[in-house]
C-alpha cells in the first residue's frame, strides 16, 4: 500500500473543523482546480508559492483548507474585454 493511502484514509476520516471547513489532499485539489499533483507540488516549493492555493503541512503530509481553495480560484478570475451593455 503507497504511504499516501494512510494519510487519505485517516483525513477522509477526519471531522469538519470548527467552522464547518474541511481538509483536502493534493489529490482532491488536483480534481477540483484541473491542476495535476506534481503542479501544485511546484506550487508549494519556494519559488513557485505565490501561484498556487495556500497550504498547510503537519509533517510530511500536506493539506488544503476548502474555503482557502475555493479563495484562491476566485481570485485567479481575469476578464479579457470591456462587457457590452447592449
Amino acid at each position: 500500500m503507497p504511504e499516501n493511502d494512510n494519510a487519505t484514509v485517516a483525513i477522509a476520516a477526519m471531522p469538519s473543523l470548527p467552522d464547518g471547513d474541511r481538509y483536502l489532499t493534493p489529490e482532491e485539489v488536483s480534481g477540483m482546480v484541473g491542476l495535476s499533483v506534481t503542479t501544485l507540488r511546484d506550487y508549494r516549493s519556494t519559488r513557485g508559492r505565490r501561484y498556487g492555493p495556500p497550504f498547510h503541512k503537519y509533517g510530511k503530509t500536506v493539506l488544503y483548507r476548502l474555503s482557502e481553495v475555493l479563495n484562491w480560484t476566485d481570485s485567479r478570475v481575469t476578464h479579457h474585454g470591456r462587457q457590452y451593455d447592449g
